[in-house]
């Protein structure tokens, strides 16, 4: 049995031709090709795959009897008939040469009902009890063959509308569905290649067009095939037959039928022919406009501001108006054939072919172009690596800092008894060798502080330990520092707390490696005698924040901070006075209050232990402290060791949740966070760059920026009201400036561009083989530094964004030390724990949010608009 189309005309050859393939008893059907199919169907055929295109073929009347003949179920017989002829696992063949010519459907509503017709029937067969994944009788791979064929369409009803709206609600909306980053751009690379190879794979040049169109035709015809998909579906609750629908090929009459003509207000489209109602043709002009909308809007905002804050071409503006443009390709196609066919049509869609594959090409490039985001939890990993490198003492042997070894092993206080006391372990505070318990306190306190309320930002990125171990590690040593159990002769002492182990003066005249270092270092320590409440309190404050945040972990060496934090409060309420009178780096980090620092230990430890005694002592001592202290702070949004108030404000509003009480501090939070989040300020207290990062007058660094993003994180969390991406995309903002948002990197170690000069001695120091460690060799050469301190945060630029990489130890700017990376590194937690990236920050930044902006005569801050509903 030979089958053809109505409007087939076979060669006079065919017969004989397809006898040769015929002449295998075990073949039951062989297909010649049609034009549209002379890629796939060799490739299908040497799979075993057996297709049946309906016309063209040859087909053995036994086996079509065994097959039940034509299944009449289904509007696809074809289609149904190959795959029932595979599963009784019948042969066919495929004699590759054109033996039959026919004629294809020309107007525009015969083409859409001949594709809609066989979308249904291919539904019907997958929604049917012939569904091939479950044919027993097909392999696991023909069963993916054939469902494959039916699975096209319905991706194709959602993969269309998706490509055409991402770029719209993208661009007018601000609203991003898509994550841009390294891994997104290596896929749409990937999967264009692939399919570009695939799709355009041809043995001869003239075919690449023809092949394109396949591609094209899916976004002409993805409402078709919804149409078609959601009819069958109808069709199979209700129970009702799908109707078959013949197509009108070229040659027959397709009109109106009643002989007259429509009155129209334009020449009327010549291909078109009478559409009965339907709305695909609609759909695509509908389709052509939202996109040219899209492009233009797009357009409009990359004119109107092309460069985000810190200098960066908005990239992922152009790359939606280029997806945009490549979505108006199809469509245009499709006006354009509606007026006009031949040669010019020809010459439109060989423009336009070129157009798609430049576009294409330009979206890629974008998708590679847009700044990558920063992965927040290595950056966690680095900072913590400096507080490896700050280590004195003895020194694990596994580190990330190698070039560190033992220092300080000699350290020691001289007690009032006379015996002489270790003080091995610490921190070094900076680039220097002194080890100073005030500044290691509150850099304890932040770092416990964030791993309490982030714990899973450590988790996250498999840094659980390590912050632990890093707190535990400036734990330990103010344990060590804070002597409480003194006696002589069986009768006991007044304790002591030592402040600071190292000579400044000593300290600035050398240059070299701590663990060469041979000259005394003098311990200098508080006592009843020498009070300084301030630091003694910080100390308090640290212990009890480290034993809450790794009670977990280690609840016997939580409970040996929590005790020893509670007695060193209660020193600090009788040793009431400031460190800096009695202790010689007092005169680098000066204090000028202390009953902040007294209520900073007081609420911790009401965390740590519950009780509500020392909640009403932390009260008090705010009263005290905002009633005679706050006169001495230049600013009062500048969270730092100095100035804890907006700490506690934060702390106690968080321990007050749910009563009356909780409203004043909960007030003072959004005040401190509206401050520094608000670009046009009228205190003056904070202040923007022209790249916008947020600064503190009057001397604010980046250590006080990075405090203030771990205190936005922490306030979002569980304080202020709704908004919470509004929050925590300014702080990811302010850290995103510090790690190369604006050009580069001011953390050491990270990032393309970043400090090499810093002012530090261990990193400075070239390897005993190269040369000795002097001033020459280490401090005056302009060379980066021989090792690579990581995870540094320095001081930061100026006001106008510049900033000098030196090695001048008398430039904060340049300066290293525990209190700039403290915070950063806190902050990093919260912006993991939260997963706050890039992707997640842009929404909201549409064409409705930029008109908005305009008509209120409001301003962005920060290339994002951080203030506008805070």
């Amino acid at each position: 049995m030979v089958v053809f189309d109505a409007d087939m005309v076979a060669k006079p050859n065919f017969f004989t031709k397809i006898l040769e393939v015929m002449l295998d008893d075990d073949c039951a059907l062989c297909l010649t090709p049609q034009g549209f199919n002379n890629y796939m169907l060799p490739g299908t055929d040497a799979l075993g795959y057996i297709a049946c295109t309906g016309t063209n073929f040859c087909l053995r009347c036994a086996p079509l009897a065994d097959c039940g003949f034509f299944p009449t179920w289904t509007i696809t017989e074809d289609y149904a008939l190959g795959m029932i002829l595979k599963a009784k696992h019948y042969k066919a063949g495929y004699l590759n040469e054109y033996l039959a010519i026919g004629e294809a459907p020309e107007e525009i509503r015969n083409i859409f009902r001949q594709r809609s017709r066989w979308c249904k029937g291919q539904m019907q067969v997958l929604f049917s009890k012939a569904c091939p994944l479950f044919d027993t009788g097909l392999t696991m791979g023909m069963r993916l063959l054939y469902t494959s064929v039916t699975w096209s369409y319905i991706t194709n009803t959602f993969a269309v509308p998706c490509a055409v709206f991402v770029p719209f609600i993208a661009l007018v909306f601000g609203v991003y569905p898509l994550v841009l980053n390294r891994d997104f751009a290596l896929a749409a690379t990937l999967y264009f290649s692939a399919s570009t190879l695939v799709t355009s794979y041809c043995t001869n040049r003239k075919h690449i067009k023809p092949l394109w169109f396949c591609i094209v035709s899916c976004h002409l015809l993805w409402f078709t095939f919804t149409k078609a998909l959601l009819n069958v579906l109808a069709k199979k609750v209700t129970k009702k037959k799908v109707v078959f629908k013949s197509t009108k090929k070229k040659g027959e009459e397709d009109g109106r039928g009643d002989g007259k003509a429509a009155r129209r207000w334009c020449r009327p489209p010549a291909n078109v022919g009478d559409m009965e109602g339907t709305l695909d043709a609609w759909v695509l002009v509908a389709s052509f406009f939202f996109s040219f909308i899209t492009a233009v809007v797009g357009l409009f905002q990359i004119i109107d501001k092309p460069f985000t804050a810190q200098g960066d071409f908005k990239f992922y503006l152009m790359l939606s108006v280029f997806w945009a443009v490549y979505n108006m390709i199809p469509p245009s196609l499709f006006i354009f054939y509606c007026y006009q066919k031949g040669h010019l049509f020809e010459d439109f869609c060989s423009f336009t072919l070129t157009l798609s594959y430049l576009v294409a090409i330009a979206g890629i490039l974008c998708t590679w172009l847009v700044p990558d985001d920063y992965n927040m939890s290595q950056v966690l990993n680095v900072s913590l690596q400096f507080f490896e490198a700050q280590r004195s003492g003895k020194v694990p042997r596994i580190s990330n800092t190698p070039w560190r070894g033992n220092s300080g092993l000699w350290d020691s206080v001289l007690l009032p008894n006379g015996k002489n006391y270790s003080l091995l372990g610490g921190w070094y505070d900076d680039g220097g060798m002194l080890k100073l318990s005030y500044t290691t306190a509150f850099t304890t306190s932040m770092l416990s502080w964030a791993y309490w309320e982030f714990k899973q930002g450590y988790k996250v990125g498999g840094n659980s330990e390590f912050g632990a171990n890093t707190i535990r590690w400036g734990a330990d040593y103010l344990m060590k520092a804070s002597v409480t159990n003194i006696s002589a002769n069986g009768a006991a002492m007044q304790p002591i707390v030592v402040a600071q182990v190292g000579d400044m003066t000593k300290d600035r005249a050398y240059w070299g490696s701590p663990e060469k270092y041979m000259g005394a270092r003098p311990a200098t320590y508080l006592s009843a005698a020498r009070p300084g409440g301030d630091a003694v309190a910080m100390v308090s404050a640290a212990l009890a924040s480290a034993a809450v945040a790794i009670q977990d972990e280690s609840l016997q060496v939580a409970d040996v901070y929590l005790q020893k934090a509670i007695s060193l409060y209660a020193l600090a309420q009788r040793w009431r006075g400031y460190y800096a009178k009695y202790v010689e780096s007092g005169k680098t980090y000066p204090s000028v209050s202390m009953y902040d620092d007294m209520a900073y230990a007081a609420v911790w430890i009401y965390w740590a232990t519950g009780d509500e005694n020392y909640l009403n002592d932390a009260l008090v001592l705010y009263d005290q402290t905002t009633s005679s202290e706050s006169h001495v702070n230049p600013n009062p949004f500048m969270f730092n060791y100095e100035n804890v108030v907006p700490a506690l404000d934060l702390l106690l509003a968080k321990a007050l949740k749910g009563t009356p009480e909780q409203k004043f501090f909960k007030d003072n939070v959004n005040s401190f966070v509206k401050t520094w989040m608000n670009t046009k300020s009228s205190t003056g207290d904070i202040y923007y760059t022209k790249k916008y990062l947020a600064k503190a007058y009057p001397y604010g660094t980046l250590q006080h920026t990075a405090n203030a993003a771990f205190y936005v994180l922490s306030a979002a969390k569980d304080i202020l009201d709704s908004k919470f991406m509004l929050y925590a995309c300014w702080s990811r903002n302010q850290i995103g400036y510090m790690l190369g948002d604006a050009g580069r990197s001011y953390v050491t170690g990270y990032g393309a561009i970043s400090p090499q000069k810093t002012p530090h001695k261990a990193a400075s120091c070239p390897p005993p083989d190269v040369a000795d460690c002097t001033w020459e060799s280490a401090y005056y050469t302009t060379d980066p530094n021989y090792n690579p301190l990581r995870g540094a945060l320095v001081g930061g630029p100026d006001d106008d964004d510049t900033w000098s990489d030196d090695r001048d130890m008398n430039n904060p700017a340049n300066s290293v030390n525990l209190l700039n990376t403290a915070g950063f590194s806190a902050a990093l937690a919260g912006l993991v724990n939260f997963d706050i990236n890039m992707a997640k920050c842009q929404q909201g930044n549409g064409f409705i949010q930029t008109m908005a902006l305009k008509v209120k005569g409001t301003p962005d801050a920060a290339g994002q608009r951080w203030w506008e509903g805070v």
